[in-house]
C-alpha cells in the first residue's frame, strides 16, 4: 500500500479539482442545483457532461474518436491499445488504416512509458 490518496489530488475531466468551495467532502447543496452539492454533486455534473458530448455523434466517429485516444494513451503502442479496447490487433490494424485512408493522422509508436506505467 502507498500513501492515501487526498481529494486534492483528484482532478475532472476538464482539469479542475474536485474540491468543494465551503469545505468538507460533502460540501452544501447549491440551490437549484438538482445533483446536490460538494465533491459528488461536481462528479455527476462533469460525467453527465461528458455523457451529453456523445449524443449526436455516429457510433463510427464515437468508436474512431475511443481507438485514436487509446492510441495516444498507449504512446502508439498497438498491441497494449487492442488489449485495453478488447479487440484483436488485426482489427485494430485495419481501423487504423482506414483511418488513415481518410486523411486522419495516426500516432506512431514511441518508446518510452505510458500514462499507465506500462512499457510502450
Amino acid at each position: 500500500t502507498g500513501p492515501e490518496i487526498d481529494v486534492d489530488a483528484i482532478r475532472l475531466p476538464d482539469g479542475q479539482p474536485l474540491t468543494a468551495e465551503g469545505g468538507g467532502m460533502m460540501g452544501t447543496a447549491a440551490v437549484g442545483n438538482p445533483y446536490g452539492g460538494g465533491v459528488a454533486a461536481r462528479a455527476a455534473q462533469a460525467a453527465d457532461a461528458v455523457t451529453r458530448s456523445f449524443v449526436g455523434q455516429t457510433v463510427a466517429a464515437m468508436e474512431k474518436t475511443l481507438i485514436l485516444d487509446t492510441l495516444t494513451h498507449c504512446l502508439g503502442n498497438r498491441t497494449h491499445a487492442a488489449n485495453i479496447l478488447g479487440i484483436s490487433i488485426r482489427t485494430l490494424r485495419n481501423k487504423l488504416n482506414e483511418y488513415a485512408e481518410e486523411g486522419t493522422v495516426i500516432p506512431a509508436p514511441q518508446s518510452g512509458v505510458s500514462a499507465s506505467g506500462y512499457a510502450a
